[in-house]
C-alpha cells in the first residue's frame, strides 16, 4: 500500500496486489498476473486524509504540528499545519 506520493518515473515490478491511492505516476489498474503485467490497484485520490500530530524543536522551542484533515487528496503537502504552537 503506497499513499500520498510522487513515484518519480513510476513504479517497477511488485508482488501480490500492490495497492496505490492518491500516488503521482502510480501504474493504471490491472487486475491478474500474467502477459498484463502486475495485478495494481489505483485509487485516483484519497478520499480523506487525517496524518498524526507530531512534535518538533526549533532553537529549544518545542512545537505541537498538527496536519489538517485533506479530501480527495493527490500527492504530498508540506506545511499544512492546523496550528503549529
Amino acid at each position: 500500500m503506497t499513499r500520498n506520493s510522487h513515484l518519480g518515473s513510476g513504479w517497477k515490478d511488485g508482488d501480490h496486489n500492490m495497492v496505490f491511492s492518491g500516488c503521482t505516476n502510480a501504474p493504471a489498474t490491472h487486475c491478474g498476473n500474467g502477459d498484463g503485467g502486475n495485478p495494481y490497484t489505483n485509487i485516483n485520490a484519497s478520499p480523506v486524509i487525517a496524518e498524526k500530530p507530531y512534535i518538533s524543536e526549533n532553537n529549544g522551542r518545542w512545537t505541537l504540528n498538527i496536519p489538517k484533515v485533506e479530501h480527495n487528496k493527490v500527492g504530498s503537502t508540506m506545511n499544512n499545519f492546523v496550528n503549529s504552537d
